[in-house]
């Protein structure tokens, strides 16, 4: 039996082997930002926060779930809304942003750390060398006082084959 892999009429023979449902690839990087001055206005650009990437060249039919954690640590008195993406570049190409924004926000008047997490399955992930990076969009604010950090950062890139 053959698998499907691409368009309806291909089908995928890798190494003129058929690979098999529920093979998997694994990728893990850890990052963080900051400490983070105030952001009264939008940034100019985004902050890189973790980057990852995944090759599903050699994969039929793959799915590829992204996993995003992080632990923020908060400075006195400060009030935050950071929004998060996740941006895709796949083969070096132009970097697009999937999955919507994930927003984390927060008052808080003594020093305090909050974790932070989200998933993101990229159903149709393109074949070939993808890099997913978390950013912090330019939309974000951090008001009164600076010192925000996010530490250990974590994305991983689980790709696994499917029918």
């Amino acid at each position: 039996m053959r698998n499907l892999c691409g368009t309806e009429s291909d089908y995928c023979e890798i190494y003129n082997n058929a690979p098999e449902p529920g093979r998997a690839l694994l990728n893990v990087s850890t990052g963080g930002a900051g400490p983070l001055a105030v952001i009264s206005t939008p940034l100019s650009r985004p902050i890189p926060v973790v980057s990852v990437s995944i090759d599903t060249s050699n994969m039929c039919n793959p799915k590829v779930l992204l996993t995003f954690t992080s632990l923020i640590s908060l400075p006195a008195d400060i009030l935050v809304n950071l929004n998060f993406v996740i941006v895709k570049a796949v083969r070096d190409g132009c970097p697009q942003a999937v999955g919507g924004t994930h927003t984390f926000a927060k008052a808080v008047r003594v020093l305090e750390s909050e974790s932070f997490s989200f998933q993101y399955c990229d159903c149709n992930p393109a074949y070939g060398n993808t890099t997913y990076t978390v950013q912090i969009e330019p939309s974000s604010l951090i008001s009164v006082t600076a010192g925000l950090t996010i530490t250990n950062a974590t994305l991983s890139a689980l790709a696994v084959e499917t029918l």
